[in-house]
């Protein structure tokens, strides 16, 4: 027997059946286990009667050694061949199909899928918690419904980009939904004190650098994981712009905010967020052995597709990632990869070098593959104004398709041939880069020096962007009219008023001696006093949501048309949270009918 059984390899011999192997005579199986802990392993052996714990102990036991050791082909052992790539013959699994609920979702409820009111409950205890320990005398507790309405101001100010906050409570360029909510002085108390954990509890060896802000990520990857997950993915990274001194702030050049904090994203083609990884150093939330044998990028892979099930999905990334047995293991998994790469990862394949494909013309594409019994690969070099250089598991050349080109010399437009490989890339590589492009369109306008309000912001832009993804998605299901479809900027107007609206109370109307503002030229400006009604629509939320609708007769002149569909009557009444007029008389009431 070796010397040194560890207590699993015990075990294992006894589910095999080997106990007469089990020879407990030199001295350091001794000192690891006595008599008293043998007899304790043999009861519990023993105790295990069912034969379905059997399996699922050992079946964990298993699981744990094979998750963190991998066969991988040294470098030494790595052989290309100048011949032609042989693709496998693919037949995918079909993917996991959304339980699509009755009728289309609200939507406050693709946003309440990801920060439900557990999550909110924890803010508004933490925000209160924190303004305590401050000592701070005047701070009113907040709520939840408070909170969302702090939330839904932050969203209203990422689509109408005031240079300063403050703009948005003054008289000549106020928005009535936010002054009508929230004060000035309120909006910044709140987020002053904003926090999602106790800054008292923090472990004085703590390694997370992310813990402030962690169970808001946590609880966004606990849901985009629950996602079902798209055919064609990619790999990249994401940067939240911050400049201030930070330890994990990094700089990543060709990134449109090249200075920030680092996360990697894992991405279908249409954008949609399915996990992400927060990096931090050497603290990052990867295994230690996995980093080792595959290094950073490789690693990152494999930790962000580890819950993928094998035989279903193209996967794409950038050379950051790729090195030879990243592409090994992802075959093994069964996840079909293509990666451009830095041949000095792959042990110097024979290539032809760039003069060489240059004096063949643009165009030119040179492919070799691996002559290994159990790794296929393929690595295809292409010649454009300059060459590029890729590997995949299940694809190559292929089919070549063609390409129209600017040529300088000529000064005109010529068609080049492009190989597969390369249109695949192409067609699927960009939705890290997608999810970049449609937050950049309405990013929350913030300005602080403190990281974790700008790590909180980007996950409010991120959790919209994935809502609005989506809502398209399931618009489509349920074959909504175009035309009633919301782009990305109504839905997250919409999504803001509902967070403010829902279930609020109306504001009561400042009663005395309006306001008055004196200017440079000693001239007063007062606030109208006559309501302003007949704004847009509410949304479905606000209206429906059977909360402070009351009705209240107009000071002007003349009627306005109800706003009930159908309805083409005329009248003073309208509802003090809608803003719009509605019927409400012996012959009709279209006030009730509206919210209903």
């Amino acid at each position: 027997m070796a010397k040194g059984l560890r207590e699993h390899e015990i075990f294992d011999l006894l589910c095999d059946g080997n106990i007469s192997e089990l020879d407990f005579s030199d001295e350091e199986t001794e000192d690891q286990f006595d008599n008293e802990e043998l007899q304790q392993l043999l009861n519990d052996f023993e105790q295990c009667d069912d034969q379905d714990e059997l399996d699922e102990t050992e079946s964990e036991i298993i699981s744990n050694q094979t998750s963190i050791n991998f066969n991988v082909t040294e470098k030494k052992n790595i052989k290309w061949e100048r011949v032609p790539f042989c693709p496998p013959e693919l037949k995918l699994k079909d993917l996991e199909e959304r339980n699509y609920p009755p009728e289309m979702p609200s939507i406050t409820d693709y946003f309440y899928e990801y920060l439900n009111d557990d999550i909110f409950e924890k803010i508004v205890y933490y925000t209160n918690l924190y303004a305590i320990q401050n000592s701070q005398t005047r701070y009113k507790p907040t709520n939840c419904n408070e909170i969302k309405k702090f939330i839904g101001i932050h969203l209203i100010m990422g689509c109408l980009k005031y240079p300063r906050v403050r703009l948005y409570w003054e008289n000549a360029t106020a928005v009535n939904i936010i002054i009508e909510n929230m004060s000035r002085d309120r909006f910044f108390t709140l987020r002053r004190n904003f926090h999602l954990i106790d800054n008292t509890e923090i472990p004085k060896n703590n390694t997370d650098k992310f813990i402030k802000v962690r169970p808001l990520y946590d609880a966004i990857n606990k849901k985009c994981n629950s996602l079902p997950v798209e055919r064609r993915l990619s790999v990249d990274e994401q940067m939240v712009p911050y400049k201030g001194h930070l330890q994990m702030k990094q700089y990543v050049k060709g990134k449109p905010c090249p200075w920030g904090i680092k996360a990697f994203l894992l991405c279908g083609e249409s954008g949609m967020v399915y996990n992400i990884l927060l990096y931090q150093g050497a603290t990052t939330e990867l295994d230690t052995s996995t980093q080792k044998q595959f290094g950073l990028g490789a690693s990152v892979v494999l930790h962000l597709t580890k819950h993928f099930e094998k035989n279903r999905h193209f996967l794409f990334f950038d050379n950051f990632f790729s090195t030879f047995n990243l592409f090994e293991q992802l075959q093994a998994n069964q996840i079909y990869s293509v990666g451009t790469i830095r041949t000095n990862r792959f042990a110097d394949p024979p290539l032809l070098t760039d003069k060489q494909l240059a004096k063949m013309g643009r165009g030119t594409a040179f492919e070799i593959s691996t002559k290994m019994e159990n790794c296929n690969l393929c690595m295809v070099k292409w010649y454009d104004t300059r060459s590029v250089t890729l590997v995949s598991n299940y694809i190559g050349s292929g089919q070549m398709d063609t390409v129209r080109r600017w040529d300088k010399k000529l000064k005109m437009y010529v068609n080049i041939e492009r190989p597969e490989i390369i249109t695949a890339y192409n067609t699927s590589m960009g939705g890290v880069d997608k999810v970049d492009q449609l937050i950049s369109y309405y990013r929350t306008f913030i300005r602080s020096k403190k990281w974790t309000l700008r790590m909180i912001v980007h996950a409010f832009d991120l959790i919209v962007v994935n809502c609005w993804i989506q809502y398209k998605k399931d618009a489509d299901h349920y074959n909504v009219n175009k035309n009633k479809r919301k782009d990305l900027l109504h839905f997250r107007m919409a999504l803001a008023e509902n967070l403010i609206k829902v279930g609020q109370n109306v504001p009561i109307k400042r009663r005395g001696r309006p306001r008055a503002d004196t200017g440079d030229n000693n001239e007063v400006s007062t606030i109208p006093k006559v309501r302003k009604v007949d704004s847009s629509q509410p949304t479905d939320d606000v209206r429906k949501d059977k909360f402070d609708h009351f009705p209240e007769f107009d000071t002007k002149g003349h009627t306005s048309r109800c706003k009930n569909p159908g309805c083409k009557r005329k009248t003073h009444i309208f509802c003090i949270k809608c803003n719009i007029h509605l019927c409400l008389d012996g012959t009709s009431n279209c006030f009730y009918n509206f919210h209903q």
